[in-house]
Parts: C-alpha cells; structure tokens; sequence
C-alpha cells in the first residue's frame, strides 16, 4: 500500500466580491518588506503578488495611522540651494549635504556621489536620485 502526502493549502478568507482578504499581520509585514526593499510601489506590488491599486492603499492606511498616533518618522531629506565654489581648503569636500541638523554627507567625488545617492534613497529620498 503506497502513501500519499496532501499539502494543505492555507484557506484565504474573500469578500462578497470575491477578493481575497490578506490578514493585518500579513498586511503588515509587507508593508515592512516594502519599505526595507527600496523599490518602487508597483514593482514591489507585482513582486509580492498584489494589485497596486491595493498596495497604494495600504501604504497611505499606515501612513494615516502613524500620524493619527503621533509616530515619529524618518525626516525626509529637504532640498536646499547648493552653490559651488572655490573649495575653502586643500582636500575639502567639494559638496557638504546637510540633513536637518543632525547629520550630513561631504561628497568629494563621483564615488562618494553615488554612496550619497544611496544614503538618501535609504532616507527616503526620491528613487531617481
């Protein structure tokens, strides 16, 4: 007599419509992958097997959340006037990017133009910088 193994498939609840209904805590936890992932919306939404329309919502759900409860977010990176000159010294940084006032970047040359780029990217900078 031979023996068969049945995988058990987890049953998805759905909505009249016939939409699957993702759980909070699954729901959550993509929404963490997302935003460690650094890609963009619709590129994680195909990735994760979900619609973007349905991503999108999600986000901005967290996002009106984390606000209504007052949760501290990262300080999104803002853009000031960068105004080149001479540099002040022998070996000075030729570009000083200041976030806020807690940190900041001196960026000497392309190498350190590009490691710059990822440092905002991870601070939520726009993807195209």
């Amino acid at each position: 007599m031979s023996t068969t193994t049945a995988s058990v498939a987890e049953i998805l609840a759905q909505d009249r419509v016939g939409r699957i209904r993702t759980p909070r805590e699954q729901r959550e936890k993509l929404l963490d992958e997302y935003e460690r992932s650094g890609m963009r919306g619709p590129a994680f939404a195909s990735f994760a097997g979900v619609k973007y329309p349905t991503l999108a919502n999600w986000i901005q759900q967290r996002k009106r959340s984390r606000a209504a409860a007052g949760a501290a977010t990262t300080p999104r990176p803002q853009w000031v006037e960068a105004v080149v000159g001479v540099p002040r010294a022998a070996g000075s940084a030729g570009l000083v990017v200041r976030v806020g006032t807690v940190a900041w970047m001196e960026v000497a040359d392309a190498r350190g133009a590009t490691l710059a780029a990822q440092v905002l990217r991870q601070l939520g900078g726009t993807p195209g910088c």
